[in-house]
């Protein structure tokens, strides 16, 4: 499976893996096509991201910075 770094483009609309360098459990997130892959608050940019399940951008939530992960500079 194709993994991505935060500051890269998202090709897909999608729902993503979200693997952490160690400090946290795999988790899920939706983001849109041509936004930017988000850091890790904690491990900044060790996270990595995988499609999981490609959606259409309509399902899509806008990205908002949350408790874990931030926009890429």
């Amino acid at each position: 499976m194709e993994s991505f770094q935060p500051g890269e483009r998202v090709s897909k609309s999608g729902i993503y893996r979200v693997t952490h360098e160690s400090h946290r459990l795999m988790h899920q997130a939706a983001l849109k096509a041509d936004d930017i892959f988000p850091c890790c608050k904690q491990c900044g940019k060790q996270v990595r991201f995988e499609l999981l399940h490609p959606i259409r951008d309509e399902q899509v939530v806008p990205f908002r910075t949350g408790s874990i992960l931030e926009e890429s500079a």
